[in-house]
């Protein structure tokens, strides 16, 4: 994987665009430009994308602010929002995003990620959460980052596991939420992973290379 530094951004005017944060054998992971709204309408105001989410994003104006607030947020001094558009390396093609949502004191994160339905089953959103992982604990000097998902989001779950994260715990009926059309109670597990565990794996995977 190729890391940037975060702050060798390209700007037009007072749009950034592409710009590329790390990549890995497959996937491009990069900062949102300004023309990523139709992408990112396309995936998450189809319900079955977000079932398990609630982004508040429901039509193509709700899309291009939340793009115009990643852009907004490139350009913070005390950056604490670091939310990337996923793209396959071969096409450029956007199929979902992935971030880091930094703690106030900037020193704990948590790692959401979520894919169009057509990219599912592909291992995609485990390539771009280990590239966060790689970034957040090596770019960003985190000391911790967790995860959440409904106690019911399988998919979710297995990510979290395939990256190395250990499971802290279940909160049941933790998180009032509207699921399927109504408005209920959910149960979130949780995964996480320190800095020193992280690198401790980082070092046996080199090791094993010998």
């Amino acid at each position: 994987m190729n890391s940037t530094e975060a702050n060798d951004m390209i700007y037009d005017g007072e749009t950034a665009i592409d710009f590329i944060v790390f990549e890995t054998e497959r996937l491009i992971v990069r900062e949102f430009n300004a023309d990523d709204f139709e992408s990112v309408s396309a995936y998450v105001c189809d319900p079955e994308n977000t079932v398990y989410m609630d982004l508040g994003i429901e039509n193509r104006e709700d899309a291009e602010n939340f793009v115009f607030s990643r852009l907004k947020e490139q350009l913070t001094s005390e950056r604490r929002l670091y939310d990337f558009a996923i793209c396959l390396r071969e096409t450029g093609e956007m199929i979902g995003s992935a971030g880091l949502f930094l703690s106030t004191d900037r020193l704990q994160a948590e790692l959401g990620y979520i894919l169009d339905k057509k990219y599912w089953g592909f291992g995609y959103a485990a390539e771009a959460a280990e590239g966060l992982l790689r970034f957040g604990f090596t770019c960003l000097d985190l000391h911790r980052i967790y995860a959440r998902c409904d106690s019911e989001n399988a998919a979710s779950e297995r990510v979290m596991q395939r990256i190395g994260m250990r499971k802290e715990g279940e909160f049941k009926s933790s998180r009032y939420m509207r699921l399927k059309g109504r408005l209920q109670w959910r149960s979130e597990k949780q995964y996480a992973m320190l800095q020193r565990e992280y690198l401790n794996l980082l070092a046996d995977s080199e090791k094993s290379l010998f």
